[in-house]
């Protein structure tokens, strides 16, 4: 699984904005965006105690680790993981959790 950094967050009208580097196995990267709009945010944590950034990085950890988003586009929204894969929204809130632990 590639490694990941999140290099900055920034608040948009209705959303977070991170940009993340992903590393490969030969030690290049590349420069993505990613989108967590505040609805998605809701939905996986419903009374606001965790931050965004973990949320992302779930996000990060479950698309770094799916096919379907292989090669990385260079703008990733949150919502388009539900999309390509009807178990995502579980997965996603499981990873949050567990990275809280």
């Amino acid at each position: 699984m590639p490694d990941y950094q999140v290099l900055s967050e920034d608040e948009g009208a209705d959303c977070w904005i991170y940009e993340v580097t992903l590393g490969d196995p030969a030690g290049e990267s590349t420069r993505h965006q990613v989108r967590l709009s505040w609805a998605d945010y809701d939905l996986w944590v419903r009374d606001g105690s965790i931050e965004p950034v973990r949320v992302a990085k779930a996000i990060l950890e479950f698309i770094t680790g799916h096919e379907a988003f292989t090669p990385l586009p260079g703008r990733v929204d949150s919502s388009h993981p539900r999309r390509l894969d009807s178990t995502a929204d579980d997965v996603i809130n499981r990873l949050i959790r567990e990275m809280g632990a």
